[in-house]
């Protein structure tokens, strides 16, 4: 039995209970029973039993009528919300109740859209644009217009849609609202897509995207995610229509629309089939095929089901592909859709031409040639007709300039009969003349009013504009001073590990796993700071991937033993849970899975306080899955929706309470996504959160075997002098431990105006100069010891290591810089540079700096007395040069907290007297004094 037909049992058993009731029976039922039913079935008896009575008003015929129609159409049940609007249409006339009539006709339309019977509704929404017309209403004229044009593209005519768009864009030009300008543009940009206009069609969504999301219309924006996956689809710019086509699926996902569900996976498919993921285009082919079936859409049907087929012979499928092709032809045939029909008649030659028919192979070939013939012969004759129609429009206009000129002849020739004539033609003219004057000032007036909107609609332009550059440079400043946190995941794991080994806290026999743990996160460290500059070529498309083979639970194991310092200094539990096994062979970028990895771990280490963070690796069907579970913060529905955009965090408390640049889980999306997965995110407000990395692979047997690490060569010892220039005491003693340490002389002194004495007196053969320091800086120094002649090696030792701040330091004149806190071995290496480099290998150098650090400790109280002077009587430059000493002696001592916020303080007062704000510098100083005592009570 049809399915069609069994839907419809109940309503014609019910009819015949109406027809054999009783009348008695018949006035059991009321309006007011109907009116307050909500059970659709007991709402559809009282309904048939009211319309069956002989005396129910118009006006409630029409009520029921209209409510059966809206709920059967919300239902989705479009069979019968098309019979009752019929009916509605019927009930009603232009003078009595126009409007209800109006919407009538215009749901019928809608209806057989959704049912996938695009002739039927274009006919529709023609009867209800005439009645429009008629009631003067402009809006629904346009938006008729646009439903015609969506109806001819479905149908793949692309003249026609694009005529009917126009008409409606020039009346949403001068009627319709925001949203009308922009779903108009938006329908026209699908249309450049069918004309392979991809760079125009992008352009307009890229306008349209930016209206959307100020009118935070998230539907449409997810159809324009859709529609630029098509456009990027149509270009073979695969990855970024994957991406757009992911977005979009994320949205209706939540909204579980079926229609556009349908739609979206069968592109998806589409997409996968082009890059050879044929399983994975099955999969979004058979969601697209299941979706139009719930949906009962007949159009998305065939499209899934076309597609569908392809994947299936592509694997070998040969009967199940069969079955999908014929019947995504029939449908085609159906509801002429060339496209597939010209398609479809190629691959079910292919089909019978795989199964042994030659034979038929060979005609359905014939038949794709010749539809092939008649749809360029009609095109061709279509050009004909338009040509033919110019033609004639051509002659006839000829033709009517000629009788002008015969008319105008007569017209001098009476003229000249009687005076009176003469009269009259100068009245004419003195009419014609006050006219053309009066419509001169009219479109003065109007072109006036024109401008004017012109130049406001360009000030708003330019207002949102800078307010957009405003917003950029924000979150340039954020990620500028949040980036070196972002750093200092595998920075800690290596500073632990060092700080362990110079204690002496491992057995020998440990010494080279743990040097190896430290050269791995060093060689990490170098690819974090690379993110940015990975960003910008994924989105101009030069990032490339190198696919190594590696043992991916080896892999979990190494980041297991660089977060583990980190989540036991927080007093986390960290766990991994490794499901497939000691040894899981893949071939996938190595440094990138890491990359990815080590950001989502990062990131459920420092959003969580107290519980675990669980490293789980799960094999699936298509690939394998590694999930970060963390029992953290959590994020709601709003922050996850934007947790994968560039520079976001969940909110600015966030930034403020972990830092963080807001970078590394879009870089993490877009590289998984150029490895053919994804990153998903399940999460709940105070609950914690999952991140599950997905990426499809399969397992390798293994070819090769990883090499150990080598270990840095034995240093040698050095021979020379070296001038050292250091305003904070501490900071100088340290500096002068690590020269000796190298075997060098080291003469010392506390600022530029001593060093440029010593310099000139004893001639050292390298100078180190710290660039802020009292009674003459760095800068000026380096000036004065070039204009002396001096020109031993000079390099710039400080605490400023900005790009721009170290490419002012070489521009003025300096050999190079120094970067404090010291890094032993760029300092070796620079000081070998212009020193003489002996034989002896140089021992380690064991620094007691015990003595140093609690010697700076002890002056803290001193700083924070000096500071307090300084801010109370607002000197300004001694409060600079106190923030700056405190920032050197800070980072060399490893005081993080302490060295940022002499670091804000310090970066304020570089602005200039004019430009700090009291506020902010009141701040700035009060968050640096709480810093200084809470370091005094540590030691």
């Amino acid at each position: 039995m049809p399915s069609q037909f069994k839907q419809r049992l109940p309503f014609i058993f019910l009819l015949l209970f109406t027809f054999a009731m009783p009348k008695s029976y018949a006035k059991e039922v009321s309006f007011a029973q109907f009116e307050t039913e909500q059970n659709w079935q007991e709402k559809t008896r009282v309904a048939t039993v009211l319309l069956a009575g002989e005396k129910l008003p118009s006006s409630q015929k029409i009520t029921i009528y209209q409510e059966l129609a809206d709920e059967a159409f919300s239902n989705k049940d479009f069979s019968n919300g098309l019979k009752y609007f019929k009916l509605l249409e019927q009930s009603t006339a232009l003078d009595h109740l126009p409007k209800e009539r109006f919407r009538a006709m215009k749901m019928q339309g809608v209806c057989y859209y959704f049912q996938g019977l695009m002739q039927r509704a274009a006919i529709e929404y023609g009867r209800a644009l005439n009645l429009a017309k008629q009631m003067d209403d402009k809006i629904e004229q346009a938006n008729l217009l646009s439903n015609i044009g969506l109806a001819y593209f479905k149908m793949h005519n692309m003249e026609l849609a694009l005529d009917y768009y126009q008409r409606a864009k020039d009346i949403y030009e001068l009627e319709g609202s925001a949203q009308d300008k922009a779903d108009i543009l938006h329908n026209i940009a699908g249309v450049y897509i069918r004309l392979s206009r991809y760079d125009l069609a992008l352009d307009m969504y890229r306008q349209v995207l930016k209206v959307f999301q100020k009118l935070g219309n998230e539907n449409a924006i997810a159809q324009v995610y859709g529609n630029m996956g098509v456009a990027y689809s149509e270009s073979k710019q695969y990855p970024l229509s994957l991406h757009y086509y992911q977005l979009a699926l994320r949205y209706y996902q939540t909204q579980q629309d079926k229609l556009a569900l349908s739609r979206t996976n069968t592109n998806l498919a589409n997409i996968n089939l082009v890059l050879d993921k044929l399983k994975v285009a099955e999969i979004h082919a058979t969601a697209g095929r299941d979706y139009a079936t719930q949906a009962n859409n007949k159009s998305l049907l065939l499209a899934a089901l076309h597609v569908l087929g392809k994947v299936q012979l592509a694997l070998g499928d040969i009967a199940q592909a069969q079955a999908s092709l014929t019947q995504s032809l029939s449908l085609a045939k159906e509801y002429k859709d060339e496209l597939i029909i010209k398609d479809g008649l190629g691959m079910q030659a292919l089909l019978s031409a795989s199964l042994g028919d030659y034979k038929r192979a060979v005609t359905l070939h014939n038949e794709f040639i010749d539809h092939q013939r008649s749809t360029t012969s009609g095109e061709v004759l279509q050009a004909l007709n338009a040509f033919q129609t110019q033609f004639e429009a051509n002659r006839l206009n000829q033709e009517i300039k000629e009788l002008k000129q015969a008319r105008n002849l007569q017209r001098l020739e009476t003229t000249k009969q009687t005076q009176l004539t003469i009269m009259l033609t100068i009245v004419v003219m003195l009419v014609v003349i006050t006219a053309v004057a009066l419509y001169r000032r009219s479109m003065e007036k109007k072109a006036k009013f024109q401008l004017a909107e012109k130049v406001q609609q360009r000030t708003e332009e330019l207002q949102t504009i800078a307010q957009e550059l405003r917003q950029a440079n924000q979150v340039k400043s954020q990620f500028l001073a949040n980036i070196s946190h972002e750093i200092r995941t595998p920075l800690t794991a290596i500073l632990g590990q060092t700080d362990h080994l110079i204690q002496g806290l491992y057995p020998p026999e440990q010494l080279q796993n743990e040097l190896k743990v430290i050269q791995r996160n060093s060689d990490h460290l170098k690819g974090l700071i690379n993110d940015v500059l990975d960003l910008s070529k994924i989105e101009a498309g030069k990032l490339e991937l190198h696919l190594t083979e590696f043992d991916l639970s080896y892999l979990l194991l190494d980041l297991f033993a660089m977060f583990k310092p980190q989540a036991k200094s927080k007093q986390l539990q960290l766990l991994l849970d490794n499901q497939v096994g000691p040894s899981f062979w893949v071939q996938l970028d190595y440094i990138r899975v890491k990359q990815v990895l080590i950001n989502l771990c990062a990131n459920a280490i420092k959003f969580t306080n107290k519980g675990s963070v669980t490293i789980q690796l799960l094999s699936t069907n298509q690939g394998v899955q590694i999930n970060v579970i963390d029992t953290g913060i959590g994020m709601d529905n709003e922050q996850v929706e934007v947790v994968f955009d560039c520079f976001i965090q969940a909110d600015n408390s966030i930034t403020r309470r972990f830092g963080g640049t807001g970078l590394g889980l879009s870089l993490s999306q877009q590289l998984a996504v150029m490895m053919g997965g994804y990153i998903n995110v399940e999460s709940e407000a105070a609950q914690g959160s999952t991140f599950g990395f997905y990426l499809p692979c399969k397992e390798q047997q293994p070819n090769k075997t990883q090499t150990a690490l080598e270990l840095p060569d034995a240093l040698t010892k050095l021979q020379g002098r070296v001038l050292l220039a250091e305003d904070h005491p501490d900071n100088l003693r340290l500096i002068a431990h690590y020269l000796r340490s190298f075997g060098l002389d080291v003469i010392s002194c506390e600022n530029g105006e001593q060093a440029v004495e010593l310099c000139l007196k004893e001639f050292p053969d390298l100078v180190l100069l710290d660039i802020q320091m009292p009674v003459m800086d760095g800068m000026s120094a380096l000036n004065l010891l070039k204009e002396c002649g001096f020109n031993a090696p000079i390099y710039a030792l400080t605490a400023n290591a900005m790009s721009h701040e170290i490419k002012g330091y070489l521009d003025a004149g300096f050999s190079g810089y120094l970067s404090k806190p010291i890094d032993k071995f760029a300092f070796y290496n620079a000081l070998a540079t212009h020193c003489t480099v002996l034989t002896d290998v140089l021992d380690t150098p064991k620094i007691d700096l015990s003595d140093l650090a609690s010697r700076f400790s002890k002056s803290f109280g001193d700083e924070s007395q000096l500071i307090k002077s300084h801010f109370k009587h607002a000197d300004l430059a001694a409060l600079k040069q106190d923030s700056h000493r405190l920032l050197g002696a800070a980072q060399m001592f490893n005081l993080d907290e302490l060295a940022e916020c002499a670091l804000v303080l310090d970066r304020l007062l570089s602005k200039g007297n004019s430009e700090v704000a009291y506020q902010s510098l009141e701040q700035a100083v009060g968050n640096l004094l709480l810093a200084l005592d809470g370091e005094a009570l540590n030691s």
